[in-house]
């Protein structure tokens, strides 16, 4: 089973961001709210006491916007109360801003053995634009520091920003893949209800076209290609063993608990060795108040408020394998897809021994070709 750690604040909200976080919240409110995290925490050992952990991912809002403390004590408490003998990676996000040598010094103490810096860009133009706190600079800077005391380092940069072309993305994969063993690289999505979305709409901000992003994909492809990164999913990049093993969790089907306001869990309903044979899938409420509420008047795990319960029978089931599963350089089993793939989208698969996966040109119309094979 894996761990997902929903730290939701920030010190300021990125004007791209839909996520579930926070800016500018005032001290009580983040002490309680850690109380009910840590309570939830309790309740949820309680109920998977049999539960072997193998990965823990601490995402955010802004994890390193927190005190150190908080961070160490709910990685002791997940280390008391779990039984964390075959855990195989723990992960912190980190923005560059609010990233210190004490609190990379103390990450790595209390067990966190792998770091995600949010770079995003090395554009300070396109920093500014989608308001980011830190500077390209300071981003290269810290991502030195990170290396003082992490050996599995990974960068997030984002494709599709204003001031982005081909040939800049290029550039910036090509200085950030000596500095580590992990990319992520996603393209924007202009989220309704945010700033971006506001500024665009009012001709304030202008993107790139759909074709203009495409060719900054092939870009980014090719420039960590030519560093030795393999593509293994369609937006992560990474060095030989270097994957992230918590995300693979979820593109394979495992089961996983997630922890904190807004966060989303699944549960196989038989064995949760077999991905995805049906299950539960439940998320707490996004808004802090109700969700330090819940935990509160909760004597158990099964107490919990919840914002939302999806049941997933067996088809669901498959049809989430195939979804994610084509995701990644891995495919799935070619016996999921029988029937499924018709013959004007053959051209876009491959074999991979017993599995099928979508080639380079498949991985770039991949949300059209889900529709057809799911009939979403």
């Amino acid at each position: 089973m894996q761990l997902y750690i929903h730290i939701p604040f920030c010190k300021q909200k990125c004007r791209y961001c839909d996520f579930n976080s926070y800016a500018c919240v005032d001290d009580a409110l983040k002490v309680s709210y850690f109380a009910a995290l840590n309570r939830e925490l309790k309740f949820a050992a309680e109920a998977y006491s049999a539960a072997k952990i193998s990965t823990v991912y601490i995402g955010g809002g802004t994890p390193s916007a927190v005190e150190s403390v908080r961070i160490c004590n709910i990685i002791k408490q997940i280390k008391d109360r779990f039984d964390c003998s075959e855990l195989e990676e723990v992960t912190i996000e980190c923005n560059p801003e609010s990233m210190t040598e004490e609190k990379l010094s103390a990450y790595r103490q209390c067990g966190i053995d792998r770091i995600s810096i949010g770079v995003q860009s090395l554009d300070d133009r396109n920093l500014r634009s989608v308001g980011r706190l830190h500077d390209a600079a300071q981003a290269l800077d810290k991502l030195a520091l990170a290396a003082k005391y992490f050996d599995n380092i990974s960068a997030d940069v984002i494709i599709g920003l204003p001031y982005d072309s081909a040939e800049a993305v290029r550039r910036e994969a090509s200085v950030l893949a000596p500095l580590v063993q992990h990319m992520s690289a996603y393209q924007l999505t202009l989220e309704e209800g945010t700033e971006l979305a506001r500024r665009v709409r009012e001709g304030k901000v202008m993107l790139p076209t759909d074709d203009e992003v495409a060719d900054m994909q092939d870009a980014v492809i090719d420039a960590l290609a030519g560093q030795g990164f393999e593509r293994y999913e369609v937006s992560n990049f990474a060095r030989e063993g270097r994957r992230s093993k918590h995300n693979m969790g979820y593109w394979t089907g495992r089961e996983y608990i997630g922890l904190g306001a807004g966060a989303h869990s699944y549960v196989a309903t038989s064995d949760g060795e077999k991905p995805l044979a049906g299950g539960l899938r439940f998320a707490s409420p996004k808004d802090l108040n109700a969700y330090i509420a819940g935990v509160n008047c909760a004597s158990d795990f099964q107490g919990i408020p919840r914002a939302q319960i999806d049941v997933i029978d067996a088809q669901d089931g498959v049809e989430e394998r195939i979804m994610l599963g084509l995701r990644t350089s891995d495919g799935v089993n070619g016996e999921l897809l029988k029937g499924r793939i018709p013959d004007d989208l053959a051209r876009f698969f491959e074999r991979k021994g017993d599995n099928l996966r979508l080639n380079r040109d498949g991985m770039a119309v991949m949300n059209s070709i889900l529709i057809k094979i799911l009939k979403i």
